[in-house]
């Protein structure tokens, strides 16, 4: 790596997010063990076109490690976090994977993307690391699993099958004609196909899918080609994994040029692309394992809490929606396991994880044991105006369009069947 992460980075690196304080999660106080903090090692783009997503994830990771610390820590040590720029590129996160285990000294690593967790799985177990990516890709899963890696969010099959069972057994009206439309990426792909065939296994007698396309990812500028075959394909449904700009667009300019479908979405509910795309948005839905409208104490209290935490931060991190939840619990659900196990040997965390239940803010999951994919609920929610939200979770006063309450899906009517996985342990 051309540049070694000390402190100072950390420190500046955190800060630039803007919505974190980074002090208190990296000072150790007096009476703190003398063997220093336990530290968590972080992959995020810290530049780039989507910087703000790693800012975001750097805000949540850093709200579940000061709720650590103030609780007392963890086996008697503080907690950390050493973030690094990913850029989203496998070679970068290989170079700084390896940098923060060997020069930072990093007990657990954790990181975005798919390409990024290809890399930083292998790493971390060739060092004997725990990963906890928050990459849905199937394969860090499935057949490129390695027994360090726990999953602690949905898969894109899993993610698939929430929009799959949501058309098919729950939407509002019987949608006859699908079309599936994504990013020409590896996500893109896999969450196309994981609707696919979610979608041929529970299909509705007159259910069809009637097109699939792939565009450019995130430099596509007119929808119009796409949306034109969409309207002449007579597609009253719309599946894409998209989105960012492509999201905005794909909804601006389906709108402008007259289509008349129900998208379903796997990232609508990021408060930036709603507030760009406004009243196009309406009517529309969207899928996670967790949505920060869930109604439970426990989801009020998280949300309570991260508001106090950051009271005026950018309107991306106002309320801790989109992967910012899957973050910060998948932070409190390792510590959890840590404590358990008493110990920081990997072969103690890794049977110790294997199996265990936690209470997520959204519901009771489990760690499957064969693949370390986390099996969950999920849920779905329409976009709404305003007006219709109730008051008490309108987290954007009047200002766009954002979800409702969520439709909870049953863990089981979403699991992605342990023999599907590609995954040897799982045969």
């Amino acid at each position: 790596m051309g540049h070694r992460l000390s402190r100072r980075r950390f420190l500046k690196g955190a800060a630039a997010a803007g919505v974190l304080t980074a002090a208190p999660a990296v000072i150790v106080h007096p009476g703190w063990s003398q063997t220093g903090p336990l530290r968590i090692g972080v992959l995020e783009p810290r530049s780039g076109p989507v910087k703000y997503v790693g800012d975001k994830h750097v805000a949540a990771l850093g709200y579940a490690v000061e709720q650590v610390n103030a609780a007392g820590g963890l086996l008697g040590r503080k907690l950390e976090i050493v973030v690094a720029d990913s850029e989203m590129k496998g070679d970068v996160a290989t170079r700084r994977a390896n940098d923060l285990i060997l020069s930072e000294k990093v007990d657990f690593l954790t990181g975005l993307g798919s390409t990024v967790g290809k890399a930083a799985s292998q790493i971390a177990s060739q060092n004997k690391k725990i990963f906890t990516p928050t990459s849905e890709a199937v394969e860090l899963t499935g057949e490129e699993f390695f027994d360090t890696t726990f999953r602690c969010t949905v898969n894109t099959e899993i993610h698939s099958t929430l929009l799959a069972v949501y058309f098919t057994k729950l939407g509002p009206r019987a949608y006859e004609k699908f079309y599936l439309l994504s990013e020409d990426d590896n996500f893109g792909r896999s969450a196309t196909a994981g609707f696919r065939r979610k979608f041929a296994a529970l299909k509705r007698p007159g259910q069809t899918i009637v097109g699939e396309e792939y565009h450019p990812f995130q430099r596509l500028q007119d929808f119009g080609p796409y949306i034109t075959k969409v309207r002449a394909s007579g597609a009253e449904a719309v599946i894409t994994s998209d989105w960012d700009q492509d999201l905005r667009l794909l909804l601006q300019q389906g709108r402008a040029l007259g289509w008349n479908v129900k998208v379903g979405s796997f990232f609508l509910n990021d408060p930036s692309t709603l507030q760009a795309i406004g009243a196009d948005a309406i009517g529309h839905v969207t899928a996670s394992d967790y949505l920060v409208t869930v109604d439970s104490p426990a989801n009020t209290e998280f949300v309570k809490k991260w508001r106090a935490r950051y009271p005026n931060p950018p309107l991306e991190s106002r309320v801790p929606d989109l992967t910012m939840g899957r973050y910060a619990e998948c932070v409190r659900w390792l510590t959890s396991v840590i404590k358990k196990a008493g110990s920081l040997d990997t072969a103690r965390l890794i049977k110790e994880w294997e199996g265990a239940k936690f209470d997520m803010v959204w519901g009771e999951v489990e760690m499957r044991p064969c693949d370390h994919q986390m099996q969950t609920p999920g849920y779905v929610a329409e976009v709404m105006v305003p007006e219709k939200i109730p008051q008490e979770i309108r987290y954007f006063g009047n200002e766009f369009p954002y979800i409702g309450r969520p439709v909870k899906i049953p863990r089981d009517d979403i699991a992605q069947p342990a023999r599907d996985t590609g995954n040897r342990r799982c045969a």
